[in-house]
């Protein structure tokens, strides 16, 4: 599976949502790929990466998605372990897996 095997949208969801997700296409993947080589050195959360990347610091750069994309690739995997976000809330703590080393070379 391949990132451009992934919905962009839900079919539930609104027509701004599907308009975004269209304009999100072209990057995507490099937005993904970035994330994925900051979980290379460390088990973190998807805000860590987020931050760690700067994409936390993008407008308009929904990050916890291409964290979400990484998982639904096998890309990363959740530890069991939680940590807490600035929000205050438990978030799931992934790390890199053999094929998202792979994914990285």
């Amino acid at each position: 599976m391949l990132f451009d095997d992934l919905p962009l949208f839900r079919d539930c969801n609104p027509i701004t949502s599907k308009k975004g997700g269209k304009a999100v296409a072209p990057r995507r993947a490099s937005q993904a790929m970035l994330l994925l080589s900051y979980y290379q050195y460390n088990a973190m959360t998807d805000e860590q990466a987020g931050m760690a990347s700067g994409l936390a610091l993008k407008p308009r750069c929904c990050y916890w998605k291409r964290c979400s994309e990484l998982r639904a690739l096998g890309y990363i995997k959740d530890t069991g372990e939680t940590r807490i976000s600035t929000a205050g809330s438990a978030m799931m703590v992934c790390e890199i897996t053999h094929l998202g080393k792979m994914a990285l070379l």
